[in-house]
């Protein structure tokens, strides 16, 4: 069965255009044909489905390079053959240079039937790697898409490390224009340390070790410091080539604010904004396998406390604690452990402290509480104090239980005090 053929022939003279149908037919097309010898009625016949185009170099008032002209105008992608009777190597070439797939003779249509085929051959390939392209543009337009509508920063680079593309989030975090990142390093988009972190991350993910995500610190667009997670992965071409690395940039700012809010609520009163009981444990335990002895250790308790809160409330016994806090805080070294351990009971771990240091600590102590309390006139602060030195290990829970009952005598002490006082006044 004879293949159809529909073939559009710019040709002034009907015989030479009847010839190479003959030659067609005789090739095993089944033809069916037009004729047209003019400008206006080639685009007007383009209007129509066309397998291959035979235009006569020269026409009377037309050629064919003007018809190669209006076939590219209109943007046809169809085969396009030029024949001419008699004409030079340097017009074919001319010919050939402008888009025409093939020049053929008159006087040898012999080839005729194979040109046509070679033409409608590549004609069906670069249709179908147009489609292809044109497909891959519509899945690249809807990755993009995608991607742009996602709140994570993605961002893909080439094996060199340069920017390839990326979403809308990504541009906004880094504050370029669409477009701006094209073809940058990653140096010319992060700030150098970022950027040698990042590098250093893929070099070890390339050899094998290590993970594919790792942290660090952007400066945002808005100058604002962000904690980032970075997870990068390597993907591939159709040669199993490295075509680069795929990466998103996860916030993890808000993460990282609630873990330190987790950690410092962990190890610190909520009410002084000192260490709490269990930070205290933790040190006191790590100290008692340390090298920092001698270790002296301060309690300390808050007299009427109660009475406050019965009298003026428990806004002003919180005042208080407070009060107490500061007082400790600033009495003692950076370097000393202060914590509340009870409802009205601080404590304070002091490394490297003897019985000498331990003297002049407490000198420190009474002469803040005293200029606190000239500040404070509103609400005075009485402490309880005990104190005891260990040298080592060993010693250091009891001499913590002796500084625990030298406080509580003190305070006992002072107890029997204001009881005396009291009854001497009703007494008398």
């Amino acid at each position: 069965m004879k293949r159809l053929l529909r073939v559009l022939i710019v040709e002034d003279a009907p015989d030479d255009a009847q010839l190479i149908v003959i030659q067609l037919e005789q090739g095993g097309f089944d033809v069916h044909c037009q004729r047209v010898d003019s400008a206006q009625a080639l685009t007007e016949a383009l209007s129509s489905p066309w397998d291959v185009i035979i235009c006569d170099y020269v026409m009377p008032g037309f050629s064919g390079l003007k018809a190669l002209q209006i076939l590219k105008e209109l943007g046809c992608d169809i085969p396009f053959l030029m024949i001419s009777g008699k004409v030079g190597e340097e017009a074919a070439a001319a010919a050939i240079r402008a888009g025409a797939d093939d020049f053929v003779l008159k006087g040898n249509l012999a080839r005729l039937v194979p040109a046509v085929q070679r033409s409608i051959a590549e004609a069906t390939l670069r249709q179908q790697s147009r489609r292809h392209e044109q497909e891959l543009k519509e899945k690249l337009e809807f990755i993009q898409v995608l991607i742009d509508t996602l709140p994570t920063p993605i961002f893909y680079n080439d094996p060199n490390g340069l920017y390839l593309g990326c979403n809308k989030a990504f541009e906004e975090q880094i504050g370029m224009k669409p477009g701006e990142h094209a073809n940058k390093s990653i140096y010319e988009i992060l700030p150098p340390d970022l950027a040698a972190l990042y590098t250093r991350g893929e070099e070890t993910a390339e050899n094998g070790v290590g993970p594919r995500s790792f942290e660090g610190t952007i400066t945002c667009a808005d100058g604002e410091r962000r904690d980032m997670i970075f997870y990068s992965a390597t993907f591939k071409n159709s040669g199993n080539s490295t075509g680069g690395v795929v990466g998103a940039l996860l916030d993890i700012s808000e993460r990282k604010q609630a873990e330190l809010k987790l950690r410092y609520l962990s190890s610190h009163d909520i009410l002084t904004g000192i260490y709490n009981r269990a930070y205290f444990d933790e040190e006191l335990e790590r100290l008692s396998k340390g090298r920092k002895f001698p270790v002296s250790i301060v309690m300390v308790d808050v007299d009427r406390l109660k009475d406050v809160n019965d009298q003026q409330g428990h806004a002003a016994g919180d005042e208080l604690l407070r009060h107490a806090a500061e007082v400790l805080k600033n009495a003692f070294r950076r370097e000393d452990v202060v914590a509340r351990v009870g409802g009205d009971e601080f404590a304070a771990l002091l490394p490297n402290t003897d019985e000498s240091a331990l003297r002049e600590a407490m000198e420190r102590l009474q002469a803040h509480l005293a200029q606190s309390n000239h500040e404070h006139a509103g609400l005075t602060l009485s402490l309880s104090i005990g104190a005891a030195t260990a040298h080592d290990g060993d010693e250091l829970m009891a001499s913590w239980r002796l500084a625990d009952q030298r406080m509580y005598r003190q305070k006992k002490g002072r107890k029997n005090s204001n009881a005396g006082s009291r009854q001497h006044q009703l007494v008398a």
